[in-house]
């Protein structure tokens, strides 16, 4: 999240480990760290969390996302951003996941 601008993101601890994983004043962040195709539950969790809280949400996945995560997330403006740890890449795995990473973290 740092690297797209959310430069007070932290990494969560504690109780607020139960409700993401990174956070910062504009965003909230789930990172799944399983190497299979991201399903529809995290995109619903995720953009219902934010939702309450008055935050963005955004999920990082290592691996791919179902077609119907990807529809799902553009619906609720959850931004799904695809990560490659070993090649120290990072792209957008949807429509709202490639315009946060073109232009960065806006939070106008």
């Amino acid at each position: 999240m740092i690297f797209l601008g959310a430069v007070d993101a932290v990494t969560s601890s504690g109780d607020a480990r139960r409700v993401c994983d990174i956070y910062s004043s504009h965003f909230l962040a789930w990172v799944e760290s399983q190497a299979r195709n991201l399903g529809v539950e995290l995109v619903q969790r995720a953009s219902s969390v934010a939702l309450r809280d008055g935050r963005r949400p955004l999920v990082f996945v290592p691996g791919g996302v179902l077609p119907t995560a990807q529809d799902r997330a553009d619906e609720l403006g959850v931004a799904l951003l695809r990560f490659d740890a070993r090649n120290a890449d990072l792209d957008g795995a949807n429509v709202v996941g490639r315009r946060v990473r073109a232009s960065g973290l806006v939070t106008g």
